[in-house]
């Protein structure tokens, strides 16, 4: 339980964003993973920040009299960054980070808690309120340094499935099922959120408002966006806009395997039209640019593949 108010950094302000960006089609967005920013061995900031929130805004890091860490991501000319998932994520034991022999990497798509900042980031893991602080000193830094914050969320599944918070909670509510009984797997790890239902809607919009009016997080990367239905969607950019309206909300326009969410219900890319103002990345313009992402004997243009011609 915590009183917000009391771990605010000196000057934090509320609803503070970078005035950098009138359009959403005018975000340049630099993709960015919390740990690897400064955990190469050329990293050469302080210890205590290697791999942690606090990593992201140290400054006068070079390599070879080039900079790195945050003073290179300003010189990038980005006006967003996105972070891969911060939210509390499974996987990564935050009792082992003292132990030099242990890998701490994951990628962060295992959802543990949707609403705490991720323990192994901060400085103390233990200290619940250190991460909170960590973090809002970190979109602080860079809205002063005119960079907006974007986060990728994963609301489309949960890291456990029976033994899941939200199962534990309501058995079989928050979790689409087969005909069988068992959980559908539209996410390709185990199972998939109801964002159709009231309750599981309601649980996603109070979390990104969250997000947005206390930590100041400018637009959100939805994981696997077709298993959300297209008027959960809806009602999400309808509610974050309203406190800003050039926070961006964008996703990927497909699922990782089936689901029983009808497929007009689905927020893919068929359904595009649907949902107004929410951005979506194209995989069809991706791979006729640089060939397929499963099968490396289909080439794209890049290789001199135009149509069905190929070019020696």
């Amino acid at each position: 339980v915590v009183d917000f108010g009391q771990v605010n950094p000196e000057g934090f302000k509320y609803n503070d964003r970078a005035n950098n960006i009138t359009n959403h089609t005018d975000a340049i967005i630099y993709e960015l993973h919390v740990r690897d920013l400064s955990m190469h061995e050329s990293w050469n900031g302080s210890d205590e920040n290697r791999g942690k929130f606090l990593g992201l805004i140290e400054t006068g890091t070079s390599y070879q009299n080039l900079t790195t860490g945050f003073d290179h991501i300003k010189d990038l000319g980005v006006t967003h960054i996105q972070l891969i998932p911060i939210f509390d994520f499974g996987v990564v034991d935050e009792t082992k980070l003292d132990d030099k022999n242990y890998n701490a990497f994951n990628w962060g798509y295992m959802p543990l808690h949707f609403n705490v900042p991720e323990g192994s980031y901060s400085n103390d893991p233990y200290d619940g309120l250190t991460r909170v602080k960590e973090l809002k000193q970190v979109t602080m830094a860079y809205n002063e340094n005119n960079l907006r914050l974007n986060m990728d969320v994963v609301y489309n599944h949960t890291g456990l499935s029976a033994d899941s918070n939200f199962n534990l909670i309501l058995p079989g509510y928050y979790h689409r099922k087969t005909e069988s009984g068992a959980f559908s797997n539209g996410s390709g790890t185990g199972n998939e959120t109801a964002s159709e239902r009231s309750m599981m809607r309601k649980f996603m919009i109070d979390s990104l408002l969250m997000w947005t009016k206390e930590y100041n997080i400018s637009g959100y990367r939805f994981d696997l966006m077709a298993l959300h239905d297209v008027e959960t969607m809806n009602q999400i950019y309808q509610a974050l806009t309203a406190i800003d309206p050039t926070i961006m909300v964008y996703g990927e326009p497909w699922m990782g395997g089936s689901s029983p969410l009808p497929a007009s219900q689905q927020a893919g890319k068929v359904n595009l039209h649907l949902i107004e103002g929410v951005g979506a990345f194209n995989d069809d313009f991706r791979d006729a640019m640089k060939g397929s992402v499963f099968n490396k004997e289909d080439a794209g243009f890049i290789q001199g593949v135009y149509g069905a011609q190929k070019v020696n």
